[in-house]
């Protein structure tokens, strides 16, 4: 015997030797009134299955009734459970809360001989039934296991179960999401759950204990395996093991969407900050706008993509490029603060580090007014006795040049070594997760 669980329960008793051949003149005029009046041994059919539903379920329910307990409860024989998963839709899988929705249907299967005497058996062959449905209210009159789910957060029409996830390698992770089903009330001396079709290995995909819809689509993942494997748990130390099942789901990340929404955009930013490089020395107005343009815009940037993750201690994989492409952008700045302190010095001889973080003592004794000097790159002196001057405030204008020269070339070097290392590393980590 065995009953199946979801939205009907069906009571199916295999034939045994031995108990076809008994009452067989009962059984032929039966099928003689089938034969003759069809409708009438629909209705007497219907009636004798009300019948032997109702005996069966006033045995479970009487005084000496077992519904409250599992069968086998007082022998050294566990009931086992068999569970079969069919996955309708996964709805959402949420990185901030670290949990998944979805939508499914589970399949039990269970052995209980209490339901069936030796008689109820003869009554079943005579009327050639091989099961008895069960509508939601008689359900509740025969045991059922007590089933829960350990990893679930929140239920109603669907459910959503926790999902811990690793994101040091974000957008480039895969993640294993799974469903627990787990014995409430008994330990695994009483009740043990198992999947359904797991000593078969050639089985179809729609005979597996875990079934996903074909239609399943993610936004951002793809659902690329499932695995049907067990969890026992402990509660207490003084209690036994509880029997847990446990269906994982392997979960792929799309990296097209960050390709587009989030790496090509910040490569633009930070190539839009190398601009200031093209410009000349004395566009201090222009510069400085693109250098704190470009450092907001990619601060901006960076808080919009860690607004949808939760905080976690470690450094993720677009934390990495991120602050990558902020400390580039910062440099660009950076390298226009040099080049407008080089351009300003008549003379390199005396330069030296000490002396930008100093104020010279004419200027703090007041002897000198301070103001400030533009010095076009193509002046010319009016008379010879400035020639010495101008060829050591051109000198100061030459190494701001030259500075720019470099960093036109320097920067995008870099910046191209950098993404070279950067997408070799997160991908080949990614191929190797995959062989695992």
């Amino acid at each position: 015997m065995k009953i199946l669980c979801h939205d009907q329960v069906i009571i199916e008793v295999r034939e045994r030797s031995g108990v076809c051949g008994q009452n067989q003149n009962g059984r032929n005029s039966i099928n003689q009134l089938g034969r003759r009046r069809p409708e009438m041994y629909k209705h007497l059919a219907k009636l004798y299955s009300s019948v032997l539903l109702d005996t069966i379920l006033s045995a479970a329910e009487g005084e000496n009734g077992f519904k409250n307990w599992p069968p086998n409860y007082d022998s050294d024989k566990a009931t086992k459970v068999e569970v079969k998963l069919y996955i309708d839709t996964i709805d959402s899988v949420n990185e901030a809360t670290m949990d998944f929705t979805v939508s499914l249907l589970l399949h039990l299967r269970w052995r209980d001989e209490r339901l069936l005497s030796h008689h109820m058996q003869q009554s079943f062959q005579s009327q050639k039934k091989s099961f008895l449905e069960f509508d939601s209210q008689n359900i509740k009159r025969i045991w059922v296991p007590d089933l829960f789910f350990p990893n679930e957060k929140r239920a109603s029409l669907s459910m959503t179960l926790s999902c811990p996830m690793n994101l040091r390698y974000y957008p480039f992770d895969k993640q294993h999401c799974s469903i627990q089903i787990m014995s409430f009330g008994y330990a695994d001396d009483k009740i043990v759950l198992d999947w359904m079709n797991t000593t078969e290995p050639d089985t179809m995909d729609e005979d597996r204990p875990v079934i996903i819809n074909e239609n399943v689509e993610l936004p951002q993942f793809e659902v690329t395996g499932r695995m049907a494997t067990r969890c026992n748990k402990r509660y207490h130390q003084k209690s036994d093991n509880h029997s847990c099942i446990e269906a994982v789901f392997f979960l792929e990340r799309n990296i097209t969407y960050y390709v587009v929404q989030m790496y090509i955009p910040s490569i633009l930013i930070v190539m839009l900050s190398w601009i200031s490089f093209w410009l000349t020395v004395n566009s201090v107005p222009g510069r400085i706008s693109l250098g704190v343009l470009t450092v907001l815009t990619m601060t901006t940037q960076s808080s919009s993509v860690n607004a949808s993750l939760p905080r976690v201690s470690y450094t993720k994989a677009i934390d990495v490029w991120m602050s990558t492409c902020l400390v580039f952008v910062f440099c660009s700045l950076l390298e226009f603060a040099v080049v407008n302190v080089l351009s300003r010095k008549d003379s390199l001889r005396d330069f030296s580090i000490r002396r930008v973080f100093s104020i010279p003592k004419d200027v703090e004794n007041g002897t000198r007014e301070v103001r400030e000097v533009t010095v076009p790159l193509d002046a010319d002196p009016e008379d010879s006795g400035k020639k010495k001057r101008r060829r050591f405030a051109k000198r100061g204008i030459v190494y701001a040049m030259y500075l720019d020269v470099a960093s036109r070339i320097a920067f995008p070097l870099i910046f191209v070594f950098f993404i070279m290392i950067y997408w070799l590393y997160y991908v080949n980590v990614k191929s190797i997760e995959e062989r695992d």
